[in-house]
């Protein structure tokens, strides 16, 4: 049967529409990448909804589209970033998908390639790393190169490598101190999106992973890095770059959080 999320056309007006973005734009430049990144990550939320409630998600761009743009919902990497190149490209942008490794602070080692898919902008000759789809991460536009970055919501760190860079960010541990935690390890060749096929089926059906078992949203509010994130039974929000505030949510009050923070509707929790 023919999925919903496949008869819409890709519309740059429409896209532009759901972000908040009046047309015309401009020719690309920074700023305009900038605002174009900041409006996604606020208006699109990341979530696993249709993961956790094993409706099964797609990795090409009319599938995401429809269901981001249409049906205005969220969704995780690999539909996000992908969908987001797209209207980049479509507004003349250059655009690289690429694959990378997130750092598993349990096993102090990285996961699997593929695991996550971002995005690396050319602009102008340089390069720029983008990403709206790995939750509370830089909500900006990083410039790749070695060195500290003044990124929001918390400094970030590049390290680049043989084709590889490292992204590190400067993390609070819950009292005084911060500490520098690697988040991904990117692969800088472009990469096309049925390389992702498999790592995004093992995600969405092995028993056990966080994917399948704790449904979750959140979003950024503003460029000063303030975020609202909604899972099972708490709901967590920061003002700015402060430290998160939480409050229980009871099982039934779960479908009118997720409207009020997410404008989603999915009162179908298991």
């Amino acid at each position: 049967m023919q999925s919903k999320y496949s008869d819409a056309v890709f519309s740059v007006d429409r896209y532009l529409q759901r972000l908040g973005i009046a047309t015309p734009i401009g020719p690309p430049s920074r700023q305009l990448l900038t605002d174009l990144q900041l409006a996604h990550l606020i208006k699109v939320p990341f979530e696993n909804l249709h993961v956790f409630h094993r409706r099964g998600v797609r990795l090409d761009v009319d599938w995401a589209y429809s269901k981001i743009v249409e049906d205005g919902r969220g969704g995780w990497c690999f539909e996000l970033n992908s969908c987001f190149a797209e209207l980049l490209r479509r507004l003349d942008f250059k655009v690289d998908c690429v694959s990378c490794q997130v750092w598993e602070a349990d096993l102090g080692d990285w996961g699997p390639p593929d695991d996550h898919l971002a995005l690396v902008v050319h602009l102008d000759g340089v390069r720029w790393f983008v990403d709206v789809g790995f939750g509370d991460c830089c909500i900006h536009p990083l410039r790749l190169q070695d060195g500290d970055l003044a990124a929001v919501p918390r400094p970030a760190r590049i390290e680049l490598c043989d084709g590889t860079f490292t992204l590190t960010e400067l993390m609070s541990t819950g009292g005084t101190r911060a500490e520098w935690q690697p988040q991904l390890r990117v692969d800088l060749r472009p990469a096309e999106a049925i390389r992702f096929d498999r790592r995004s089926n093992y995600l969405q059906t092995e028993p056990g992973l966080s994917w399948t078992e704790k449904a979750f949203a959140t979003r950024a509010l503003d460029a000063a890095g303030s975020r609202v994130t909604l899972r099972m039974d708490v709901l967590r929000q920061r003002v700015g770059t402060a430290e998160f505030v939480e409050q229980s949510v009871a099982r039934e009050s779960w479908a009118g959080v997720l409207l009020h923070h997410f404008s989603l509707v999915d009162s179908n929790v298991r």
